[in-house]
């Protein structure tokens, strides 16, 4: 598509609040407190206070709040930590191509509070992050599956840099200069997955936001060709794959937060897993115990396959990723909690011999399909001969089968308790139930900053 960084652009300032359908606000404030509930609690996790502490050395310089940790810092720095908060659980929401919002959401509040914006500007922001992030994993499907990018960082860099031009108020020409600069910060591999690089890319992916608007409001100029087929952005990561910018077409008139939608977890570990653990929890619903099973075997796409751990786990980060390790919990604990991820009950004996009797197969026949939903098929052979099998093609959460708003209250009250007081924790929630009606987010930064 010619001109695609001007489409682009113009979508960006031009994406004002009153624009916004009442149901696309709505689903950006139950992004927006799913989010930030998952930052607070991923503020507690090594990834996220190495960040601080990084922050807090190179730089005093308080204008942005780091989320959980009690302090202040630069915009940047701060957004590099906000984004790695948010996705250090990888209980973070889901799309299409990963987990957009844990990259999007801490380089709006970041760079809306370095601004002072108010709660319509910061909804304005991240909608259209979350467009341009959409369109663009869209107009490349196999990003992550065959070209082995983590959408969330490499396309996530340039939804952020859309976030804070639009809160930076720069103009067309700002824009497109912000988006080509960002194009060009795009980063992050796979294979760092199940590791505190994972949650670094979207981190990364917030804090190149807002570098790219900041040297664009200076005047720092970019190819106007950045985001183009054949030239710029779709070409680079895209290069071997099936690449089309129609996606853009619709970017304005139509809105993907809600057209599509968004996953939001119910469990805090990799969401590639999330269909298998259905099934497990299904049948153990139905009588399912762990001393009945003589194996199990799990069947599942190549995407999962490729990405998902079919070994048991050294420490906590893996056991997020580890198929016979979160299968194992689900089925002996019926639940998976922020403490099912740990490194002391990643080593519990009884979990890990339940975990060896567990294997992952790649099913030529469970394909995912364009929605991003992935089929699992689990089979479990009992110890007195007999055998039960269950199959999930949605997992819940996602938008087949949505999280009722008490889940989604109590995810976030559960989260953000591990930063926050009761008080503090009803008044955030309070705040962002009401974002559009806040003339300012620094009373909000404020409560984010922490107070245990």
């Amino acid at each position: 598509m010619d001109g695609l960084a001007d489409k682009v652009s113009e979508f960006v300032v031009d994406n004002d609040f009153d624009r916004l359908p009442p149901e696309v606000v709505a689903a950006a404030k139950s992004a927006f407190l799913d989010c930030v509930g998952v930052a607070l609690a991923g503020s507690d996790e090594e990834s996220a206070r190495i960040c601080a502490a990084m922050a807090r050395q190179e730089s005093r310089v308080g204008e942005a709040t780091v989320i959980g940790q009690g302090f202040q810092t630069s915009a940047m720095l701060a957004a590099l930590c906000n984004g790695t908060s948010a996705h250090a659980l990888d209980f973070d929401h889901s799309y299409l191509m990963g987990q957009p919002t844990a990259g999007l959401i801490p380089a709006v509040l970041t760079m809306g509070e370095a601004v002072d914006a108010g709660g319509r500007e910061i909804l304005a922001a991240y909608v259209a992050g979350f467009e341009v992030v959409s369109r663009l994993a869209r107009s490349m499907p196999q990003l992550s599956t065959h070209g082995h990018w983590h959408a969330t960082s490499s396309i996530g860099a340039v939804g952020a840099a859309a976030c804070c031009t639009r809160l930076a108020e720069l103009d067309a020409a700002g824009a497109r200069n912000a988006l080509g600069i960002a194009a060009s910060m795009a980063s992050g591999m796979v294979w760092n997955f199940a590791t505190m690089t994972k949650p670094l890319h979207s981190g990364l992916a917030a804090q190149n936001g807002v570098l790219a608007a900041r040297l664009a409001g200076q005047g720092f100029t970019s190819s106007p060709a950045a985001l183009e087929e054949g030239k710029g952005l779709l070409d680079c990561f895209g290069r071997g794959l099936d690449c089309d910018a129609a996606p853009f077409e619709s970017l304005g008139r139509t809105f993907d937060l809600t057209g599509i939608g968004i996953s939001v977890k119910p469990y805090p570990c990799g969401g590639l897993t999330h269909a298998a653990v259905d099934a497990v929890l299904e049948l153990r619903q139905e009588g399912l115990r762990p001393d009945q099973v003589d194996s199990m075997r799990v069947g599942v796409t190549s995407q999962v396959f490729d990405r998902i751990m079919n070994a048991l786990p050294a420490n906590g980060i893996e056991s997020k990723f580890s198929m016979p390790y979160i299968l194992a919990r689900a089925l002996a604990d019926g639940v998976l909690v922020l403490d099912t991820f740990t490194d002391e009950t990643a080593a519990d004996p009884a979990i890990r011999r339940l975990a060896e009797t567990i294997v992952m197969e790649l099913d030529a026949g469970l394909v995912e399909t364009a929605d991003g939903a992935r089929s699992a098929d689990v089979t479990v052979r009992l110890k007195d001969g007999g055998v039960l099998r269950r199959r999930v093609d949605h997992s819940r959460g996602r938008p087949e089968k949505p999280l009722t708003p008490a889940e989604l209250r109590q995810k976030f009250d559960t989260c953000a308790a591990r930063a926050l007081d009761a008080e503090r924790v009803g008044q955030v929630a309070e705040l962002i139930a009401g974002l559009e009606g806040l003339e300012s987010i620094g009373g909000l930064c404020e409560l984010l900053s922490g107070s245990k």
